[in-house]
């Protein structure tokens, strides 16, 4: 009989344990459910585009508005990193701003985002908007360019074709402005006048209403110009059987042309200064000299313009 009580205490006593550890098992099973799907949650933060809806006629949105909203957003960590797929884009309402600045709150229900993600933080919270009345002007276009041409040539003139165009902004940056530049054109090295398709250089608030389409550009290169002069070239006669003398006996010139042109003149080979005596007979005569010039060059000074021809029998 003792031993039979023995033997079921023992059982009891198993069974208990049996249950205590039935009990803990399953606490840590509803532990483990329910926390396991917290612990699987990731949070990020990523901006969103925002884009102006309804902006009201006659005005426009200047560049100093935001153009992103940084959300932080929590969920699940492969939805996390589906984000990237997905084409966000803020909306923003600005049917009621006027010109000046508005401040418009962050509308949560504009912001799509799958139902396992949840928002945490919005930044901004309101949305700095300058707006300005919308104006139309017409201007000049002119050519910018940089650099230098080859030494012996200069920019005698940038075209612009259309000459003007007409332009749409915020009157505070577009009633002040006179001219509209291009891109800049490189000019450096350039030996002969060319053309070119080129844009305008305009701030991002600014539209080309017309014509919308590439400006022509064209470059004139000119050679640049100097006089040089030269002393003491020897007068000559010609176009006679007699002999003569000419008094004075040398001319002192100044001659105007490119200045490649002048650099390589030289007296000997291009400049030919004479007194043409055809049909003069034995005398004295008061004549002027003919002087000859290279193509592209032309007679800036001379001294002394008269000479005196003595011809003799």
């Amino acid at each position: 009989m003792l031993t039979k009580n023995i033997r079921q205490q023992s059982l009891n006593l198993f069974r208990q344990k049996k249950i205590k550890w039935l009990i803990v098992c399953l606490a840590i099973g509803i532990l483990v459910y329910f926390f396991r799907p917290a612990a699987s949650l990731d949070q990020t933060d990523i901006l969103i585009p925002v884009s102006f809806d309804k902006i009201p006629p006659g005005l426009t949105i200047t560049g100093v508005s935001p153009k992103n909203i940084e959300v932080q957003v929590r969920g699940p960590k492969f939805a996390i990193k589906d984000i990237s797929n997905l084409k966000l884009l803020y909306l923003a309402d600005l049917s009621d701003v006027s010109a000046g600045v508005s401040a418009i709150p962050i509308n949560l229900e504009n912001i799509k985002f799958p139902e396992k993600l949840s928002i945490i933080n919005v930044n901004p919270a309101f949305l700095e908007i300058f707006a300005d009345i919308e104006i139309y002007k017409k201007v000049p276009v002119k050519v910018s360019y940089t650099g230098e041409p080859a030494s012996s040539l200069f920019v005698a003139d940038a075209l612009a074709k259309p000459y003007s165009v007409i332009l749409r902004g915020p009157e505070k940056i577009l009633h002040p402005m006179e001219r509209v530049l291009t891109k800049s054109v490189n000019i450096n090295g350039a030996l002969k006048s060319f053309k070119k398709e080129i844009t305008l250089d305009i701030l991002e608030d600014i539209d080309i209403v017309f014509p919308t389409g590439i400006i022509h550009a064209e470059i004139v290169l000119k050679e640049k110009l100097a006089i040089k002069k030269f002393n003491n070239i020897p007068v000559k006669g010609k176009n006679t059987k007699y002999s003569y003398s000419i008094t004075p006996l040398a001319i002192d010139i100044e001659i105007k042309g490119p200045v490649n042109i002048l650099e390589n003149l030289k007296v000997n080979d291009k400049i030919n200064v004479y007194v043409d005596l055809k049909g003069l007979k034995p005398g004295i005569y008061v004549r002027r000299a003919a002087i000859n010039l290279p193509v592209k060059t032309s007679l800036a000074g001379v001294n002394p313009e008269i000479f005196t021809v003595k011809i003799d029998p």
